[in-house]
């Protein structure tokens, strides 16, 4: 559609920028060779211009003081300042979000200029009082500046036009307007007063399209409901013009981009591919410090201003970015250094706790030489204490410069406009140094985040898109063929209503302000419906039954529109893709090669644990090697405390009986309680590069002291008994399989008979699976049946196994005895029938038995190389470590599709 008219302002730069490539397109096409272009601009853009001609021309009135506008950021400062100023206590301006309170004040002063907002006296609440005194300083502020907010320009250049400055055209037409301010609209009778002729671009139909309803599952169904309705489109018309429509675009365009990738562009899932044109563009781009590379650069300043407490997980982070110093030539070398620093460090590093790592493992031989060099000129940056934001943004610049950012390799085509936008934030972060005075190095990063934060970057598309996904206040710059509207559900469409907080409710409603009631919101939904319905010749228009455990129901704008005739076909995303039968060949693939002879293997009792659960899990944790990285905590993890419980434990009772315990009096059980805590930290510090930090190992301390006491009181409970031996490496061979183990505990009863005991840290323990024929917590069994049992001719070597239960909530000792009465809370065989059955467990020889049967079974599977994704259930994999390797929902995926259909 050609435009007619020499002059088009637009509400959006967007919008602008569509409708001139749309009519670029039309004058390419030969639509109107002869035809003069015309002139698109935002109302912005041309009110600068027009006045700016006129003030080099001598036009403007001689009272009117050209003053600078000041720019979102800006203004946001001197709202900042404006509010501070009437809450001075520190403490009480902690309490509030100032950059929110700022945005809100803002926007109240904006709804009082443009849309006539009036604050009778008797209307004013506290909050309404508290802002004025805060608009009020903003307006002082603003004019020690020379400066007006952009509300006030436009007043300002209002009045310039009523009193005749500017060459005006003579016509001008209005384009993407859905409702206008009363500001707006004495622009446009100044305009209209001197003569210019003002109409509205449409770019619609003048009937109606064809409008249907279809309600899906939820919110999910809808995006795959309106994906696969566009892709079967574009199937059958790949030139056709597209759109779909989105209440609440932010909270769904990660899920949208992901089902329009898999479904129109597979290949973008190649990081070669990443960056290849889409036939799709949405109108929201995401926060330019959402960019890979602009995150990579906020970390490392946020590496250089905190570099006492930096979060693990950041350094970590900063390791695996390409963005920076030798990204890619040393990515193995900074991995294991991340795997190391995870294992030996706490949650919380400092940088030179970092550096001397590099430096260490660079030692070692790690190919780290970057790393160390441009970590050594982080740390070496000294700044100010306080400057201005002109020299925050040099010292920026100059630090990301010595870290080898943006890293070794060329950017792409992206990665060059993000940088551009990077630049231009630096630039703009400069200019507010006038507004934000001398700023300390953690003010100003964090300033500089929020302006990032706040920009909204999104790439050049390249060529022409097919479908757009655009919000509900897009206008489109053309007729499409087609439009699906999804979340047409009434909690969002109509909006609820959301009047501003600062200002009178009642004064909003009587002027019609945006957000201000219901009437207002459903007559604006109304008439952003009748736009849809005259955008395209076909809309669909879907709503979702339920959110969760919610009911939905529909928006009362899709009152009396049919239900679409059919459903379309659900997109499916890439997995699903190549889970559907049709597109594989099934392959039973269970097995990997045999242990071969001399083949080592680690874990203990843990490779028989994983193997009886899961044998893919043994294989990838065990035999492969394969482990998840550690998660650093502060102080201690919980296989930490358990090794230290066994310090203490073994500190305790190495060398002792049941008559120690017995002999000591309160003060001495006491300084023997202290005693084994203190060699069991000293022996747990001496195996760690970094001690403890002084207050948590005094924390660990007095912890220890209180549960090791409770702990032997129940020990007191016991039969006579000696420790005969604590945290001893013993190998065995079972059915040809090496495994080397740690007795945690051996007791010798009076009579000579052993008990077995394994310390458990853990809330949960339980010895439910040694009467099944895959024991899952196999240590003690295989304890008691190999590395202790000696033949069916002495079965009552080993008269008891247990778990001692050493936990804060609960202390007692959970396994099964040869008889009652061995150990308190522990039954014997005959006792245990409901656990252990008469007919398979007759008497203690028969348990011991089918423990080296069933652990028999599991070697053998792990030497023959069983390796099947095979469990009774998921819930069992809790602690596995190998999960994704498991490949759990591309298995369920498959299941779901019958073979051969």
């Amino acid at each position: 559609m050609a435009i007619s008219g020499n002059v088009v302002l637009c509400s959006t730069p967007r919008l602008a920028r569509s409708l001139r490539l749309e009519q670029a397109r039309i004058r390419r096409d030969g639509g109107a060779i002869s035809w003069q272009p015309p002139q698109i601009l935002t109302l912005t853009q041309w009110l600068d211009e027009t006045l700016s001609r006129a003030m080099l021309a001598g036009e403007l009135p001689s009272d009117f003081l050209p003053q600078k506008t000041l720019d979102a950021a800006a203004e946001q400062v001197l709202w900042e300042r404006a509010i501070k100023k009437h809450t001075r206590d520190e403490a009480t301006q902690a309490l509030f979000d100032m950059a929110g309170l700022a945005r809100t004040a803002a926007e109240a002063h904006r709804l009082m200029v443009a849309w006539d907002v009036e604050t009778p006296t008797g209307w004013q609440s506290e909050e309404t009082r508290q802002f004025l005194q805060w608009r009020d300083t903003f307006a002082g502020l603003c004019r020690s500046h020379h400066a007006l907010d952009s509300a006030r320009t436009f007043e300002q250049q209002i009045v310039a036009l009523q009193r005749g400055a500017g060459q005006l055209p003579a016509a001008l037409q209005l384009a993407g307007f859905d409702r206008l301010s009363p500001q707006e609209k004495r622009l446009l009778n100044a305009l209209e007063k001197r003569g210019v002729h003002v109409e509205i671009h449409s770019p619609v139909l003048e009937q109606a399209g064809d409008a249907r309803q279809i309600t899906c599952d939820d919110i999910s169904a809808e995006c795959r409901a309106a994906v696969g309705w566009v892709t079967e489109r574009l199937k059958h018309d790949p030139a056709a013009r597209l759109a779909i429509v989105v209440p609440e675009l932010g909270a769904l365009r990660s899920r949208l981009l992901m089902l329009l990738d898999d479904a129109l562009h597979p290949l973008a899932s190649l990081p070669s591919h990443a960056e290849m044109p889409r036939v799709y563009d949405f109108s929201l781009g995401d926060p330019l410090a959402s960019h890979p590379l602009v995150a990579c650069g906020l970390n490392l300043l946020r590496l250089a201003v905190w570099r006492f407490r930096i979060p693990q997980q950041d350094a970590g982070r900063l390791l695996r970015d390409v963005y920076w110093s030798a990204g890619l030539f040393e990515a193995d070398a900074r991995a294991r250094l991340d795997a190391l620093m995870r294992e030996r460090l706490p949650a919380s590093i400092h940088l030179e706790q970092w550096l001397r790592f590099a430096r260490k493992a660079k030692t070692d031989g790690g190919n780290l030489h970057k790393l160390v060099e441009h970590l050594e000129a982080i740390s070496a940056c000294v700044w100010p204490r306080k400057q201005a934001a002109r020299a925050w943004a040099d010292a920026f610049a100059a630090l990301l410069q010595a870290a080898g950012w943006p890293g070794e390799r060329g950017l792409s085509s992206h990665e060059y406009q993000a940088m551009k936008a990077w630049n231009a934030a630096l630039e703009d972060f400069g200019k507010l140094g006038e507004l934000l005075g001398a700023l300390d190095a953690g003010s100003a990063l964090q300033r500089f985040s929020m302006l990032l934060r706040e920009r909204i970057f999104q790439p050049e598309t390249e060529g022409e898109p097919r479908v757009w996904v655009m919000g509900m206040l897009e206008t489109p710059a053309f007729p499409l063929d087609a439009i699906w509207v999804l979340g047409m559900n009434d909690h969002q469409w109509p909006p609820p209503s959301r009047p501003n907080p600062l200002l009178p409710a009642e004064a909003q409603r009587c002027v019609n302000a945006p957000n201000s009631c219901g009437r207002v919101q459903a007559e604006f939904a109304q008439t952003i419906q009748t736009r849809l319905l005259h955008s395209a010749p076909e809309i669909v228009f879907s709503c979702s039954h339920r959110d969760g455990e919610r009911e939905l129901r529909a928006s009362p704008v899709l009152a009396g529109l049919a239900t679409m005739e059919y459903a379309p076909d659900f997109s499916t995303t890439l997995a699903e893709q190549l889970a559907i039968p049709a597109t594989m060949d099934w392959l039973d693939d269970h097995r990997a090669p045999p242990v071969a002879a001399g083949e080592k293997m680690g874990g203990g009792t843990g490779l028989l644990k994983a193997q009886a659960i899961c044998p893919a899990w043994a294989f990838y944790r065990y035999r492969l090697g394969a482990r998840k990285l550690g998660e650093p905590v502060d102080g201690l993890d919980a296989m930490e405390r358990g090794n230290l419980l066994h310090l203490v434990m073994q500190a305790f009772w190495q060398g002792h009986d049941s008559g120690y315990l017995q002999n000591l009096d309160e003060e001495k059980l006491q300084t023997a309680i202290s005693e084994a805590v203190e060699q069991g930290m000293k022996k747990f510090s001496e195996r760690h590069d970094e001690p403890l930090p002084a207050q948590f190992a005094a924390l660990e301390k007095l912890r220890l002291q209180r549960l090791l006491a409770l702990w032997l009181e129940l020990e007191k409970t016991r039969p006579p008994f000696a420790v005969a031996d604590c945290e001893r490496r013993v190998e065995l061979d079972i059915e040809g399989l090496r495994v080397t183990l740690m007795l945690d505990r051996v007791d010798t009863l009076s009579n000579g008979q052993l008990v077995v005991i394994d310390y458990k840290s853990g809330a949960h323990v339980t010895q439910r699976s040694w009467a099944e024929d895959r024991i899952t917590e196999p240590q003690l069994p295989v304890y008691a049946s190999f590395a202790l049992y000696k033949s069916p001719d002495l079965p009552l070597e080993v008269a008891a196994v247990c778990f001692a239960k050493l936990h804060s909530a609960e202390q007692k000792f959970v396994g099964i005895a040869a008889q009652d009465d061995l150990l308190p809370g522990v039954a014997g065989l005959d006792s245990a029938r409901q656990m252990f059955a008469q007919e398979r467990f007759p008497d203690w020889a028969a348990l011991m038995a089918h423990w080296r049967v069933s652990i028999a079974a599991i070697a053998a599977e792990i030497l023959a190389g069983e390796a099947a994704v095979r469990f009774r259930s998921e819930a069992d994999l809790r602690n596995c470590e190998v999960t994704p390797l498991l490949r759990l929902p591309e298995r369920e995926l498959q299941l779901e599709h019958p073979r051969g259909e």
